[in-house]
């Protein structure tokens, strides 16, 4: 799919979502009990404009680009018994897109202020009773930066933006009058389960964190652009659904990991529950999680090392570099106090590293043993056939192919062709006849071929005489007349 269809089908769902929004929400969450929905020209207008500058005269062009469709929310609700409706309030919805990118066939870049503010001037042209009371755009590449800042300004009209992510979520930007009224909640397009396919794509995307050190919930936070609470949401629900997905608690701050082997049933049953009560043994996967959440912890730590480590070396580099200036300027002041900085700076270098190193053979020695448990426990759950019955198997088969294979030459040796004595009497009749045609043939070909030989012992005199006839073709006319016949003088003049 090129780029326009792309822009334009991204179009086409937004203003379907949008509208389905609206219609789920009125007459409960919104103070609203009616919408109308009303095609608007800026859009098209807007596109117009840009191809005219460009000096692309196209006529189909404005049907192939997105942007040019542009639609009002116009929502209503009943006054005075329902005997009036009145108008709650007027919000125009609109797509942008990068025109000029998308004729050139280049990538289209995150729309900047610019951009918005050129689509919002087309609003204030309109008359006062017609200027809307909020204004949503949408990008399918997302606004810049400071385009997203000019949401945070009160109005009017109240600015609401929306890029689309590059994991199909939405970059939603809004003043803080609509975030806290019940009109932000016609902006959250996204459902629970695209949230919850949003997570499966990050957390496969950082396949080798979550199978070894765990993300934890800010930075996954971050990375789908919701809250900590939405996203500790939606991340018990991903556990729920894959037993394998676990969180780990490492300094008061929340990590998912992903343990090797899966749980057989529900994680949290009663008979878990009461097994742990009562001290038994715990099960190979309730092992297996257990050292999975001391292994994750351990790679926490040894990760935070590791950031330390790279801090004091870091400072061991600049030290070094300052005792060297301060020896070439031979100030023996300064080498001294580096020399303190840079001696206190490799001590601590040491213990931290060997700290690192004592935490990397724990992680070996719970990594091997979880590799064992999953390989015993993966091979016990998959039952597979013993050798005895692999034996008698293949016996089976062996006396079935020996028995098939003297059944088909039994079956070959007396089949049967349908042919009776009449039929091989008349077969031999018909060859006879053959017999009787061929010889016929060669008796009639032999005094032809007696005949033909005179002529082939004449033929080289023929061929004899032809240099002859050659030549005197090769005379000319004159040659051909007979010598006979004399020619005849002509008159001499007088």
């Amino acid at each position: 799919m090129d780029e326009r269809s792309r822009h334009r089908l991204f179009e086409d769902q937004f203003l379907a979502q949008l509208r389905a929004r609206a219609a789920a929400l009125v007459g409960s969450a919104l103070p609203a009990d009616g919408f109308v929905v009303e095609a608007t020209g800026e859009g098209a207008d807007a596109v117009r404009a840009e191809l005219s500058r460009l000096r692309v005269y196209d006529r189909d062009a404005l049907e192939k680009l997105a942007g040019s469709r542009s639609v009002e929310l116009r929502f209503t609700r009943r006054v005075l018994a329902g005997l009036l409706r009145r108008t709650a309030s007027r919000v125009r919805v609109r797509a942008l897109s990068s025109v000029e990118a998308l004729l050139n066939g280049r990538p289209p870049a995150p729309l900047g202020r610019e951009d918005v503010l050129d689509a919002l001037a087309r609003y204030e042209i309109l008359p006062r009773r017609e200027r809307p009371d909020a204004v949503v755009l949408a990008s399918a590449t997302g606004f810049s930066a400071e385009a997203m800042q000019l949401a945070e300004s009160p109005g009017p009209p109240k600015l609401i933006l929306l890029g689309a992510r590059e994991d199909g979520g939405w970059d939603v930007a809004m003043p803080a009058s609509v975030r806290k009224s019940p009109w932000a909640r016609l902006f959250e397009l996204e459902t629970r389960d695209d949230r919850l396919r949003r997570l499966q794509y990050h957390l496969e995307k950082n396949a080798d964190l979550l199978d070894s050190r765990g993300i934890s919930l800010p930075e996954l936070a971050g990375q789908l652009g919701l809250s900590a609470a939405e996203t500790e949401a939606v991340l018990r629900q991903a556990c729920r659904n894959d037993n394998r997905l676990m969180t780990v608690v490492h300094d008061g701050v929340t990590h998912v990991s992903r343990a090797p082997l899966a749980m057989e049933g529900d994680t949290m049953s009663v008979w878990s529950r009461l097994r742990k009560l009562l001290g038994f043994k715990p099960t190979v996967a309730e092992q297996v999680r257990t050292l999975t959440a001391q292994r994750v912890t351990l790679e926490r730590q040894r990760y935070e090392l590791d950031q330390r480590v790279e801090r004091l070396e870091r400072e061991e580099r600049e030290a070094l570099q300052q005792g060297k200036e301060a020896y070439k300027a031979g100030n023996q002041a300064v080498q001294k106090q580096v020399a303190d900085r840079l001696q206190r700076v490799r001590r601590e270098l040491g213990r931290t590293r060997a700290q690192t190193q004592m935490y990397t053979q724990q992680i070996d020695v719970i990594g091997t043993h979880i590799h064992h448990l999953t390989l015993a426990e993966q091979g016990r759950r998959m039952e597979l056939p013993k050798a005895e019955q692999l034996t008698a198997t293949a016996a089976e088969a062996e006396q079935m192919m020996s028995e098939l294979s003297a059944n088909a030459e039994l079956a070959r040796s007396i089949e049967v062709t349908g042919e009776t004595p009449v039929m091989e009497q008349e077969q031999a009749s018909i060859f006879a006849e053959f017999a009787q045609m061929a010889e016929s043939e060669q008796q009639a070909a032999a005094p032809e071929s007696a005949s033909r030989s005179p002529a082939r012992d004449a033929q080289p005199a023929t061929r004899a005489a032809t240099p002859a006839a050659e030549g005197q073709r090769a005379a000319g006319p004159a040659a051909e007349r007979s010598p006979e016949r004399p020619q005849s003088a002509r008159p001499e003049m007088s």
